[in-house]
């Protein structure tokens, strides 16, 4: 057994034991909290839920009775968030994408190469400031659903192309078809910087680049080897476009109701979840980049130029994002980012004695 598979067994024994001792509790069940999610039991998703799970039972003393469904039992991400607002559901979580046709401002977080890296993102998803705004515009929009949190979970998209060069771009690339979501965002973003956008359902992808109907897609390493995609896209340009964020839902008047002892144990338990969710994705993936060399891959990082020219594609999407959203969302992240960074500078200066070359 693996490092990380030992890893992930006893995060999962350790709550599965929590479980079972709330469950002993002589106090009964005075609230179910149902959580509906679309990834699969094996999936670090399943994991976080169970952390929390544990947690939130054990620290009621079985007051809360919390049940876990995962792969899509209760609805895909549309139906699990109109679930939440009807309170049907209590919990949820979808990326940005999955709620857009909702609340379409939330697409600002798909707007390429607004985050510089993980240190980053870490701190954006955790912003006061950023998570206080969007969630009220979320409750406003959509009257009973309150945003309980940000979590990382799935990393980075990057391109994933098959065995063609990638090391002349933009040349290697015009008119190359990718494969995307039928997403305005996913393809402006594709079609800026030289690419066919060309969407293809997730479950028809293999057979397309088996047949060579596209070239390749872009979405996060875990997508790939989950889906043993590595067969044919052997390439890896590594220009982490957009970070994949989870965003949770909580039905509020089901949230209001709790006693005030209740709440707090919820809340700890989503900071348990968070610190899991966005932990524990670095040990998941290390043996995704090993599968992928192994099956012959290879990982460019993009050039100085090479990132100039990928500029266009924050260009074009952004363009289009002001034109139906304005500027409110890439102002409220680019403030975000900004005082990240003036964080992480400040933490550098502490470890280093000088200023860190970034």
């Amino acid at each position: 057994m693996t490092f990380t598979s030992r890893f992930r067994a006893s995060l999962v024994a350790g709550a599965g034991a929590v479980a079972l001792l709330s469950g002993s509790s002589v106090m009964a069940a005075e609230t179910v909290l149902k959580f509906n999610h679309v990834a699969s039991a094996n999936t670090p998703v399943q994991v976080c839920a169970e952390v929390m799970e544990g947690y939130v039972e054990r620290m009621s003393g079985g007051r809360i009775d919390m049940q876990v469904y995962p792969a899509a039992q209760l609805g895909n991400f549309r139906q699990s968030v109109e679930s939440v607002q009807l309170g049907s559901l209590e919990l949820t979580f979808t990326t940005g994408g999955g709620i857009s046709n909702m609340f379409g401002p939330i697409q600002a977080f798909d707007i390429p190469y607004l985050l510089k890296n993980d240190r980053v993102v870490n701190k954006v998803m955790e912003d006061a400031e950023l998570n206080q705004t969007l969630g009220d515009d979320l409750l406003s929009a959509l009257n009973t659903v309150r945003l309980v949190g940000i979590t990382g979970n799935h990393g980075w998209r990057s391109f994933f192309i098959d065995s063609g060069p990638t090391a002349n771009i933009p040349g290697d690339w015009q008119g190359k078809k990718i494969r995307t979501i039928e997403s305005p965002i996913s393809m402006e973003l594709a079609r800026a910087v030289g690419l066919a956008p060309t969407p293809i359902p997730w479950q028809e992808l293999y057979t397309s680049l088996a047949t060579g109907i596209v070239y390749g897609t872009k979405n996060s390493l875990m997508d790939i080897i989950d889906m043993d995609f590595q067969q044919y896209l052997k390439h890896l340009f590594r220009d982490q476009h957009t970070y994949i964020m989870f965003f949770w839902y909580m039905h509020d008047p089901y949230l209001q109701s709790l006693a005030p002892e209740l709440q707090t144990v919820f809340v700890d338990g989503m900071d348990r979840l968070k610190a899991t969710c966005t932990g524990h994705f670095e040990v998941h993936t290390l043996p995704y980049y090993k599968q992928f060399a192994e099956a012959g891959g290879e990982i460019a990082v993009p050039t100085a130029e090479q990132r100039k020219f990928l500029l266009k594609g924050q260009e074009a999407v952004e363009k289009w994002f002001v034109d139906q959203f304005g500027t409110k969302y890439p102002d409220l992240i680019r403030a975000a980012v900004s005082r990240a960074e003036a964080e992480i500078a400040e933490e550098d200066m502490r470890v280093l004695g000088k200023k860190a070359v970034r």
